[in-house]
């Protein structure tokens, strides 16, 4: 039983042990800006903030982020974010949980358990993060514009579902690719031998 078990059990143990050692890392990371006096919004979470903005300016807005916005709230809360203004307009607030960190993690961690061609590894992850990153750009952008162009309409439907679902599809897409076309491991495919 462990010989047909045995390749499943160390993928899970894989993938978990590299998803809670840098999900923790990072949550080290994030707690030593969120504990600061006053707590500031995390650089990664800022830098997105600015792609945010500079993807604006080039579909013809005005934008205007406003950092570490937390500390003009009026309830304060322990979250700390940047906020993006669009022609004046309030468009988004980019918070830690809004940079892609989290699905990149995610998606690291079932690479490398997975296994396969370090070389192949090596050009894939990065090309990953990177179409994690675009797709991450171009979700927080479409939450701008329904707060600047649709007056906030079905916001939270589209925060919390529509395109949070399609950042995981997109990672699903990755992985489905790692297995089958870029792994390098033989016998990797979803089609049934004859």
């Amino acid at each position: 039983m462990w010989k047909e078990f045995k390749p499943t059990i160390l993928f899970l143990a894989k993938f978990f042990g590299i998803y809670f050692l840098f999900s923790m890392l990072y949550g080290f990371y994030i707690s030593s800006y969120d504990t600061s006096d006053p707590p500031q919004t995390d650089p990664i979470t800022k830098y997105i903030a600015v792609n945010c903005g500079k993807t604006a300016s080039i579909l013809g807005y005005q934008f205007r982020i406003i950092e570490d916005d937390h500390v003009n709230a009026v309830n304060k809360s322990e979250v700390t974010y940047d906020s993006i203004w669009l022609d004046n307009n309030y468009a988004i607030s980019i918070e830690e949980g809004c940079n892609g960190i989290n699905i990149m993690i995610l998606f690291v961690a079932f690479v490398v358990a997975f296994g396969g061609k370090w070389l192949n590894m090596l050009l894939f992850i990065p090309a990953g993060l990177l179409f994690i990153h675009i797709s991450n750009i171009a979700r927080l952008m479409l939450l701008s514009l329904l707060n600047v162009e649709w007056g906030g309409e079905a916001f939270h439907f589209f925060h919390k579902y529509g395109f949070t679902a399609v950042i995981y599809l997109s990672v699903f897409l990755l992985w489905y690719l790692w297995v089958v076309k870029f792994s390098g491991k033989q016998g990797m495919s979803l089609k049934k031998k004859a």
